[in-house]
Protein backbone atom coordinates (compact mmCIF):
# COMPACT_ATOMS: atom_id res chain seq x y z
CA UNK A 1 0.00 0.00 0.00
CA UNK A 2 2.88 2.29 0.94
CA UNK A 3 4.52 2.08 -2.92
CA UNK A 4 0.75 2.82 -4.37
CA UNK A 5 0.22 5.37 -2.13
CA UNK A 6 0.50 9.26 -4.34
CA UNK A 7 2.81 11.78 -2.54
CA UNK A 8 1.19 14.42 -1.39
CA UNK A 9 2.94 17.20 -2.62
CA UNK A 10 2.97 15.36 -6.19
CA UNK A 11 -0.64 15.83 -5.82
CA UNK A 12 -1.22 19.03 -5.05
CA UNK A 13 0.67 20.52 -8.07
CA UNK A 14 -1.20 18.35 -10.21
CA UNK A 15 -4.39 19.76 -8.70
CA UNK A 16 -3.49 23.33 -8.17
CA UNK A 17 -5.65 25.88 -10.26
CA UNK A 18 -5.34 30.12 -10.44
CA UNK A 19 -7.33 32.39 -11.79
CA UNK A 20 -4.92 32.08 -14.91
CA UNK A 21 -6.29 28.98 -14.93
CA UNK A 22 -10.01 29.75 -15.70
CA UNK A 23 -11.80 29.55 -18.32
CA UNK A 24 -13.23 32.64 -20.06
CA UNK A 25 -16.92 32.48 -18.52
CA UNK A 26 -15.96 31.90 -15.12
CA UNK A 27 -13.48 34.40 -15.31
CA UNK A 28 -15.97 36.91 -16.52
CA UNK A 29 -18.17 36.01 -13.69
CA UNK A 30 -15.83 37.00 -11.32
CA UNK A 31 -15.46 40.68 -12.82
CA UNK A 32 -19.28 40.60 -13.32
CA UNK A 33 -19.04 40.75 -9.24
CA UNK A 34 -16.06 43.90 -8.86
CA UNK A 35 -16.48 47.22 -8.55
CA UNK A 36 -16.00 48.95 -12.00
CA UNK A 37 -13.70 50.77 -10.68
CA UNK A 38 -11.62 47.87 -10.17
CA UNK A 39 -12.24 46.46 -13.32
CA UNK A 40 -10.70 49.42 -15.37
CA UNK A 41 -7.70 48.80 -13.21
CA UNK A 42 -7.63 45.04 -14.44
CA UNK A 43 -7.51 45.69 -17.48
CA UNK A 44 -3.80 46.57 -16.82
CA UNK A 45 -3.22 42.75 -15.28
CA UNK A 46 -3.15 41.30 -19.07
CA UNK A 47 -4.06 41.20 -22.43
CA UNK A 48 -6.78 38.23 -21.76
CA UNK A 49 -7.84 40.30 -18.57
CA UNK A 50 -8.14 43.27 -20.88
CA UNK A 51 -9.55 41.49 -23.88
CA UNK A 52 -12.88 39.96 -21.33
CA UNK A 53 -12.97 43.52 -19.72
CA UNK A 54 -13.26 45.11 -23.25
CA UNK A 55 -15.79 42.92 -24.95
CA UNK A 56 -18.41 44.90 -26.23
CA UNK A 57 -20.73 42.43 -25.00
CA UNK A 58 -19.48 42.83 -21.32
CA UNK A 59 -21.07 45.93 -19.98
CA UNK A 60 -24.54 44.31 -20.50
CA UNK A 61 -23.58 40.89 -18.57
CA UNK A 62 -22.21 43.71 -15.85
CA UNK A 63 -25.73 45.43 -15.47
CA UNK A 64 -27.25 42.68 -15.65
CA UNK A 65 -25.51 41.03 -12.86
CA UNK A 66 -25.09 44.66 -10.73
CA UNK A 67 -28.74 45.11 -11.54
CA UNK A 68 -29.90 41.32 -10.50
CA UNK A 69 -27.93 41.56 -7.11
CA UNK A 70 -29.29 45.24 -5.97
CA UNK A 71 -32.62 43.85 -6.43
CA UNK A 72 -31.93 40.87 -3.79
CA UNK A 73 -30.49 43.26 -1.89
CA UNK A 74 -32.47 46.48 -2.34
CA UNK A 75 -35.08 47.44 1.11
CA UNK A 76 -37.89 49.52 1.23
CA UNK A 77 -36.25 52.05 3.70
CA UNK A 78 -35.31 55.06 2.18
CA UNK A 79 -32.28 56.11 4.23
CA UNK A 80 -29.60 58.88 4.33
CA UNK A 81 -26.80 56.88 4.76
CA UNK A 82 -25.94 57.72 1.24
CA UNK A 83 -22.22 58.78 0.00
CA UNK A 84 -22.48 62.51 -1.33
CA UNK A 85 -19.86 65.55 -1.01
CA UNK A 86 -18.43 68.18 -2.45
CA UNK A 87 -15.83 67.77 -5.37
CA UNK A 88 -13.47 69.72 -4.37
CA UNK A 89 -11.88 72.52 -4.85
CA UNK A 90 -14.86 72.82 -7.70
CA UNK A 91 -18.61 73.21 -7.54
CA UNK A 92 -20.07 69.63 -8.68
CA UNK A 93 -21.95 67.66 -5.23
CA UNK A 94 -21.38 64.38 -6.17
CA UNK A 95 -24.03 61.75 -4.74
CA UNK A 96 -23.63 57.75 -5.38
CA UNK A 97 -26.21 55.40 -5.60
CA UNK A 98 -25.33 52.46 -3.16
CA UNK A 99 -25.30 49.80 -5.60
CA UNK A 100 -22.66 47.30 -5.59
CA UNK A 101 -20.68 48.63 -8.64
CA UNK A 102 -19.70 51.80 -6.72
CA UNK A 103 -18.34 50.39 -3.36
CA UNK A 104 -15.02 51.55 -3.49
CA UNK A 105 -14.93 52.88 0.22
CA UNK A 106 -14.43 56.63 0.95
CA UNK A 107 -15.30 57.34 -2.83
CA UNK A 108 -13.74 61.46 -2.01
CA UNK A 109 -10.57 59.98 -1.89
CA UNK A 110 -10.67 58.04 -5.23
CA UNK A 111 -12.35 60.61 -7.51
CA UNK A 112 -10.66 64.11 -8.90
CA UNK A 113 -10.76 66.34 -11.15
CA UNK A 114 -6.89 66.06 -11.39
CA UNK A 115 -6.11 64.51 -14.35
CA UNK A 116 -7.38 67.86 -16.52
CA UNK A 117 -4.04 68.89 -15.68
CA UNK A 118 -2.52 72.11 -13.83
CA UNK A 119 -3.74 74.37 -16.19
CA UNK A 120 -7.58 73.91 -14.87
CA UNK A 121 -6.73 74.05 -11.55
CA UNK A 122 -8.71 76.96 -10.00
CA UNK A 123 -6.21 79.51 -8.67
CA UNK A 124 -6.97 81.77 -5.76
CA UNK A 125 -8.05 85.57 -5.82
CA UNK A 126 -8.73 86.23 -2.53
CA UNK A 127 -8.28 84.49 0.87
CA UNK A 128 -10.77 82.09 1.38
CA UNK A 129 -12.61 82.22 -2.18
CA UNK A 130 -11.09 80.68 -6.09
CA UNK A 131 -11.55 82.35 -9.15
CA UNK A 132 -15.18 81.65 -10.37
CA UNK A 133 -13.92 81.09 -13.84
CA UNK A 134 -12.86 77.19 -13.76
CA UNK A 135 -15.75 75.28 -13.21
CA UNK A 136 -18.38 72.61 -13.28
CA UNK A 137 -20.97 74.15 -15.85
CA UNK A 138 -22.85 70.56 -15.97
CA UNK A 139 -23.38 66.71 -15.65
CA UNK A 140 -25.37 64.17 -17.60
CA UNK A 141 -25.14 60.87 -16.95
CA UNK A 142 -22.11 60.48 -15.36
CA UNK A 143 -20.23 62.83 -17.53
CA UNK A 144 -19.17 66.28 -16.54
CA UNK A 145 -18.64 69.59 -18.75
CA UNK A 146 -16.12 71.89 -17.28
CA UNK A 147 -15.05 75.13 -18.58
CA UNK A 148 -12.12 77.80 -18.26
CA UNK A 149 -14.37 81.16 -19.09
CA UNK A 150 -12.46 84.29 -19.04
CA UNK A 151 -13.92 88.16 -19.75
CA UNK A 152 -13.23 88.67 -23.54
CA UNK A 153 -12.20 85.54 -23.94
CA UNK A 154 -13.17 82.30 -25.97
CA UNK A 155 -14.00 79.73 -23.43
CA UNK A 156 -12.71 75.97 -24.19
CA UNK A 157 -14.64 73.20 -22.15
CA UNK A 158 -13.94 69.37 -21.28
CA UNK A 159 -16.42 66.89 -21.26
CA UNK A 160 -14.76 64.40 -19.03
CA UNK A 161 -15.35 61.15 -17.07
CA UNK A 162 -14.87 61.28 -13.21
CA UNK A 163 -14.45 57.30 -13.22
CA UNK A 164 -12.34 56.37 -16.20
CA UNK A 165 -10.16 60.02 -16.37
CA UNK A 166 -11.53 60.31 -19.95
CA UNK A 167 -11.83 63.19 -21.45
CA UNK A 168 -12.30 65.46 -24.57
CA UNK A 169 -11.53 68.49 -24.99
CA UNK A 170 -13.89 70.63 -27.08
CA UNK A 171 -13.60 73.92 -30.10
CA UNK A 172 -13.31 76.74 -28.82
CA UNK A 173 -16.74 78.61 -28.14
CA UNK A 174 -17.56 80.92 -30.94
CA UNK A 175 -18.03 84.38 -28.96
CA UNK A 176 -16.33 85.76 -26.35
CA UNK A 177 -17.20 85.95 -22.43
CA UNK A 178 -17.85 89.12 -21.68
CA UNK A 179 -19.22 90.72 -18.16
CA UNK A 180 -23.01 90.31 -18.65
CA UNK A 181 -22.05 85.79 -18.34
CA UNK A 182 -23.27 82.99 -20.41
CA UNK A 183 -25.83 80.66 -19.72
CA UNK A 184 -24.44 77.14 -20.15
CA UNK A 185 -26.30 73.31 -20.69
CA UNK A 186 -24.89 70.37 -21.15
CA UNK A 187 -26.84 67.02 -21.87
CA UNK A 188 -25.90 63.46 -22.72
CA UNK A 189 -27.72 60.30 -23.87
CA UNK A 190 -27.99 57.49 -21.69
CA UNK A 191 -25.43 54.44 -21.87
CA UNK A 192 -27.54 52.01 -21.08
CA UNK A 193 -31.41 51.70 -19.35
CA UNK A 194 -32.47 49.95 -16.27
CA UNK A 195 -35.89 47.58 -16.78
CA UNK A 196 -38.01 45.85 -14.89
CA UNK A 197 -35.82 42.44 -15.22
CA UNK A 198 -32.86 43.43 -17.48
CA UNK A 199 -30.15 46.21 -18.85
CA UNK A 200 -29.83 47.25 -22.27
CA UNK A 201 -27.07 49.04 -23.46
CA UNK A 202 -27.95 51.94 -26.13
CA UNK A 203 -25.85 51.61 -29.32
CA UNK A 204 -23.03 53.78 -29.77
CA UNK A 205 -24.99 55.43 -32.83
CA UNK A 206 -27.85 56.64 -30.85
CA UNK A 207 -25.40 58.20 -28.05
CA UNK A 208 -24.86 62.10 -28.62
CA UNK A 209 -24.32 64.83 -26.31
CA UNK A 210 -25.28 68.24 -26.48
CA UNK A 211 -23.41 71.54 -25.31
CA UNK A 212 -25.33 74.99 -25.14
CA UNK A 213 -24.40 78.72 -24.60
CA UNK A 214 -26.98 81.72 -24.35
CA UNK A 215 -24.91 85.12 -23.54
CA UNK A 216 -26.89 86.68 -21.46
CA UNK A 217 -29.19 89.62 -22.03
CA UNK A 218 -31.24 91.61 -19.31
CA UNK A 219 -33.99 93.44 -21.42
CA UNK A 220 -37.36 91.00 -22.92
CA UNK A 221 -36.73 89.30 -25.76
CA UNK A 222 -38.82 87.29 -28.19
CA UNK A 223 -35.58 85.87 -29.96
CA UNK A 224 -31.82 85.33 -29.60
CA UNK A 225 -28.83 83.62 -30.38
CA UNK A 226 -27.73 79.99 -28.91
CA UNK A 227 -24.64 78.42 -29.76
CA UNK A 228 -25.03 74.61 -29.76
CA UNK A 229 -21.90 72.09 -29.81
CA UNK A 230 -23.11 68.63 -31.65
CA UNK A 231 -20.80 65.94 -31.06
CA UNK A 232 -21.28 63.83 -33.56
CA UNK A 233 -19.78 66.77 -36.13
CA UNK A 234 -17.57 67.64 -33.03
CA UNK A 235 -18.36 71.65 -34.49
CA UNK A 236 -20.45 74.35 -32.78
CA UNK A 237 -23.26 75.30 -34.96
CA UNK A 238 -25.13 78.88 -33.94
CA UNK A 239 -28.70 79.54 -34.54
CA UNK A 240 -31.19 82.50 -33.59
CA UNK A 241 -34.17 80.91 -31.18
CA UNK A 242 -37.62 82.39 -31.46
CA UNK A 243 -39.51 82.77 -27.94
CA UNK A 244 -42.88 83.44 -28.36
CA UNK A 245 -43.85 84.19 -25.10
CA UNK A 246 -40.20 86.53 -24.25
CA UNK A 247 -38.01 85.70 -21.78
CA UNK A 248 -34.96 87.57 -19.72
CA UNK A 249 -31.63 85.72 -19.84
CA UNK A 250 -30.06 87.67 -16.60
CA UNK A 251 -27.01 86.08 -15.28
CA UNK A 252 -26.76 84.52 -11.83
CA UNK A 253 -23.69 82.98 -10.23
CA UNK A 254 -26.36 80.82 -8.41
CA UNK A 255 -28.28 79.87 -11.06
CA UNK A 256 -27.46 76.68 -13.77
CA UNK A 257 -29.09 74.59 -15.95
CA UNK A 258 -31.09 71.59 -15.11
CA UNK A 259 -30.93 68.89 -17.91
CA UNK A 260 -34.50 66.36 -17.64
CA UNK A 261 -34.89 64.12 -20.60
CA UNK A 262 -33.00 65.63 -22.91
CA UNK A 263 -34.25 68.92 -22.54
CA UNK A 264 -32.25 71.87 -20.59
CA UNK A 265 -34.01 74.60 -18.10
CA UNK A 266 -33.01 77.63 -17.59
CA UNK A 267 -34.36 79.98 -15.00
CA UNK A 268 -34.14 83.68 -15.83
CA UNK A 269 -36.24 87.41 -15.15
CA UNK A 270 -38.54 84.96 -13.01
CA UNK A 271 -39.58 82.22 -15.78
CA UNK A 272 -37.99 78.86 -16.75
CA UNK A 273 -36.66 78.53 -20.16
CA UNK A 274 -37.29 75.42 -21.78
CA UNK A 275 -34.65 74.55 -24.70
CA UNK A 276 -34.50 70.76 -26.90
CA UNK A 277 -30.85 70.68 -28.32
CA UNK A 278 -32.00 67.79 -30.11
CA UNK A 279 -35.45 69.28 -31.65
CA UNK A 280 -34.20 71.33 -35.18
CA UNK A 281 -36.96 73.95 -35.16
CA UNK A 282 -35.07 76.25 -33.15
CA UNK A 283 -38.20 76.94 -30.95
CA UNK A 284 -38.35 77.46 -27.02
CA UNK A 285 -40.69 77.68 -24.82
CA UNK A 286 -41.22 79.35 -21.49
CA UNK A 287 -42.86 77.68 -18.49
CA UNK A 288 -44.18 80.25 -15.60
CA UNK A 289 -42.99 80.24 -11.66
CA UNK A 290 -45.69 79.15 -9.52
CA UNK A 291 -47.87 81.84 -7.91
CA UNK A 292 -46.52 83.62 -4.95
CA UNK A 293 -42.93 82.46 -5.35
CA UNK A 294 -40.57 84.90 -4.53
CA UNK A 295 -37.12 85.90 -5.97
CA UNK A 296 -35.13 82.95 -8.18
CA UNK A 297 -31.77 83.53 -6.16
CA UNK A 298 -33.29 82.12 -2.98
CA UNK A 299 -34.22 79.16 -4.54
CA UNK A 300 -33.15 75.97 -6.59
CA UNK A 301 -34.48 73.69 -9.82
CA UNK A 302 -33.67 70.32 -9.75
CA UNK A 303 -34.70 66.57 -10.38
CA UNK A 304 -35.75 63.82 -7.66
CA UNK A 305 -37.25 60.27 -8.76
CA UNK A 306 -37.80 61.76 -12.00
CA UNK A 307 -39.67 64.76 -11.63
CA UNK A 308 -38.84 68.62 -12.03
CA UNK A 309 -39.07 70.35 -8.90
CA UNK A 310 -38.53 74.08 -7.61
CA UNK A 311 -37.85 75.55 -4.11
CA UNK A 312 -37.78 78.42 -2.35
CA UNK A 313 -35.57 79.37 0.65
CA UNK A 314 -34.35 82.69 1.90
CA UNK A 315 -30.86 83.13 2.03
CA UNK A 316 -31.04 85.83 5.24
CA UNK A 317 -33.24 87.17 7.75
CA UNK A 318 -33.36 90.50 6.07
CA UNK A 319 -34.51 89.51 2.82
CA UNK A 320 -37.13 87.02 3.75
CA UNK A 321 -40.76 87.68 2.55
CA UNK A 322 -44.40 87.58 3.66
CA UNK A 323 -45.15 84.01 2.31
CA UNK A 324 -42.25 82.65 3.72
CA UNK A 325 -39.67 83.38 6.72
CA UNK A 326 -35.80 82.80 7.08
CA UNK A 327 -35.00 79.27 7.68
CA UNK A 328 -38.67 78.42 5.83
CA UNK A 329 -39.18 76.95 2.59
CA UNK A 330 -41.94 75.63 0.23
CA UNK A 331 -41.09 73.32 -2.49
CA UNK A 332 -43.24 72.65 -5.50
CA UNK A 333 -43.31 69.50 -8.27
CA UNK A 334 -44.49 70.75 -11.66
CA UNK A 335 -47.43 68.25 -12.62
CA UNK A 336 -48.29 68.78 -16.16
CA UNK A 337 -46.63 71.39 -18.88
CA UNK A 338 -46.49 70.87 -22.64
CA UNK A 339 -46.22 74.38 -23.96
CA UNK A 340 -45.58 72.87 -27.34
CA UNK A 341 -49.22 71.72 -26.81
CA UNK A 342 -50.55 74.90 -25.07
CA UNK A 343 -51.06 73.01 -21.77
CA UNK A 344 -51.46 75.07 -18.76
CA UNK A 345 -48.28 74.92 -16.31
CA UNK A 346 -49.39 73.43 -13.19
CA UNK A 347 -47.36 73.28 -10.13
CA UNK A 348 -48.24 71.49 -6.91
CA UNK A 349 -47.02 72.47 -3.41
CA UNK A 350 -45.58 69.16 -1.92
CA UNK A 351 -43.68 70.63 0.69
CA UNK A 352 -43.42 73.57 3.46
CA UNK A 353 -40.50 73.14 6.13
CA UNK A 354 -38.99 75.43 9.04
CA UNK A 355 -35.27 73.73 9.58
CA UNK A 356 -35.46 74.50 13.09
CA UNK A 357 -38.18 72.48 13.23
CA UNK A 358 -36.38 69.58 11.39
CA UNK A 359 -32.79 69.78 12.76
CA UNK A 360 -33.98 70.74 16.84
CA UNK A 361 -31.13 71.23 19.10
CA UNK A 362 -28.58 71.81 16.64
CA UNK A 363 -29.92 74.92 14.44
CA UNK A 364 -28.04 77.22 17.34
CA UNK A 365 -25.16 75.39 16.35
CA UNK A 366 -25.49 75.66 12.35
CA UNK A 367 -26.45 79.49 12.50
CA UNK A 368 -23.03 80.72 14.61
CA UNK A 369 -21.52 78.26 12.03
CA UNK A 370 -22.91 80.14 9.21
CA UNK A 371 -22.25 83.68 10.79
CA UNK A 372 -18.57 82.71 10.88
CA UNK A 373 -18.51 82.53 7.16
CA UNK A 374 -20.72 84.76 4.96
CA UNK A 375 -23.77 86.55 6.51
CA UNK A 376 -26.73 84.64 4.70
CA UNK A 377 -25.05 82.01 2.81
CA UNK A 378 -27.81 79.45 3.99
CA UNK A 379 -29.22 77.81 1.27
CA UNK A 380 -30.06 74.80 -0.97
CA UNK A 381 -27.83 73.20 -2.72
CA UNK A 382 -29.60 70.50 -4.83
CA UNK A 383 -32.76 67.53 -4.78
CA UNK A 384 -31.93 64.82 -3.90
CA UNK A 385 -32.12 62.41 -7.36
CA UNK A 386 -33.12 59.07 -6.33
CA UNK A 387 -34.25 59.60 -2.36
CA UNK A 388 -37.73 61.38 -2.76
CA UNK A 389 -38.63 64.47 -0.81
CA UNK A 390 -34.66 64.72 0.44
CA UNK A 391 -32.60 68.18 -0.18
CA UNK A 392 -29.00 68.93 1.00
CA UNK A 393 -28.03 72.38 2.08
CA UNK A 394 -25.09 74.44 2.96
CA UNK A 395 -25.10 75.99 6.63
CA UNK A 396 -21.23 77.66 6.62
CA UNK A 397 -18.71 74.50 6.67
CA UNK A 398 -21.94 72.16 7.03
CA UNK A 399 -23.73 69.96 4.41
CA UNK A 400 -27.36 69.18 5.53
CA UNK A 401 -29.22 66.29 4.06
CA UNK A 402 -33.03 66.50 5.17
CA UNK A 403 -35.93 64.05 4.42
CA UNK A 404 -38.64 66.90 4.39
CA UNK A 405 -41.32 63.86 5.51
CA UNK A 406 -39.22 61.74 7.90
CA UNK A 407 -37.70 64.81 9.12
CA UNK A 408 -34.46 62.65 9.34
CA UNK A 409 -31.46 64.51 8.66
CA UNK A 410 -27.50 64.14 8.69
CA UNK A 411 -25.13 66.98 9.10
CA UNK A 412 -21.16 66.48 7.63
CA UNK A 413 -18.66 69.12 7.96
CA UNK A 414 -17.78 70.48 4.40
CA UNK A 415 -13.68 71.29 4.33
CA UNK A 416 -13.77 73.83 1.74
CA UNK A 417 -13.96 77.06 0.50
CA UNK A 418 -17.01 78.83 0.53
CA UNK A 419 -19.36 77.75 -1.93
CA UNK A 420 -22.26 80.82 -1.59
CA UNK A 421 -21.14 82.34 -5.09
CA UNK A 422 -21.31 79.37 -7.17
CA UNK A 423 -23.83 77.75 -8.86
CA UNK A 424 -24.18 74.19 -7.36
CA UNK A 425 -24.07 71.24 -10.10
CA UNK A 426 -25.25 67.85 -8.95
CA UNK A 427 -23.19 65.00 -10.88
CA UNK A 428 -25.16 60.99 -9.78
CA UNK A 429 -22.28 58.49 -10.89
CA UNK A 430 -24.07 55.81 -13.35
CA UNK A 431 -23.66 52.22 -12.38
CA UNK A 432 -21.54 51.62 -15.39
CA UNK A 433 -18.91 54.24 -16.63
CA UNK A 434 -20.66 56.38 -19.49
CA UNK A 435 -18.01 56.39 -22.38
CA UNK A 436 -17.49 60.03 -24.20
CA UNK A 437 -19.98 59.68 -27.54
Amino acid sequence: MAASTIPSSNYASKTKTTINNLFDDSLTEIFCRLPCKSLFTSKSVSKRWFTLISDPNFPSLYLTHQHTFFQSMQTQEEDLDQPSFILKPYNALVITPKVPSLQLGPLEKHLSLSFLGSNFEPTNVIPQLRSVLKFVFGSSNGLLLCGNPRPRHKCIYHVCNLLTKDTLELPCAPSLCDHTGVLVGFTCDPYYRLETDNVSVVSSSQRRFRVVRIPAFSDVRFSFNVEVFYSETREWNQFVVSCPKGFTCGFFLTASSVEHDGKLYFTGGGRILVYDPYNDEQVASVIELPSGFGEAYKGCLGVSCGRLQLSEFPISPSISTTNVGAYSGRVWELQCCDCEKGEETMWKLVHEFYIPDIVGPIFEELKSIEGAYVKGCSRILAFHPYVRDTMVFMFGDRMLCCNLSTRKFKADKYNGLSLVFYPIIPVVLPWWPTPIP
